[in-house]
C-alpha cells in the first residue's frame, strides 16, 4: 500500500512540475514577444518622418540602373 501511495505522490508531483514548467516558459515567451512589440513600435515612430513614395510607372521602377556593359566582375578569394 505504501508503494502505491508513493507512486501516486510521485505522479502528482510530476504533473505539477510539468504544469509549472509550461506556465513558466509561456510567461517568458509572452515577455519576449512584448519586448519585441515594444521595440518595433518605437522603431516605427522614429522612421515616420522619412517617407518616400515611388510614383514612377512599373516599367521605369523595375529597369536596371547599371547597364550590362558597365562594371567589372571581381572573383572573390578568401584569405
Amino acid at each position: 500500500m505504501a508503494i502505491i501511495q508513493f507512486l501516486l505522490f510521485l505522479f502528482l508531483f510530476a504533473i505539477f512540475a510539468i504544469l509549472f514548467a509550461v506556465l513558466f516558459f509561456a510567461a517568458k515567451a509572452r515577455q519576449i514577444v512584448n519586448r519585441f512589440k515594444k521595440q518595433s513600435t518605437s522603431q516605427q515612430h522614429q522612421s515616420e518622418g522619412n517617407v518616400v513614395i515611388d510614383q514612377r510607372d512599373p516599367q521605369k521602377a523595375n529597369r536596371k540602373i547599371i547597364p550590362k556593359d558597365e562594371g567589372e566582375y571581381i572573383d572573390f578569394t578568401e584569405e
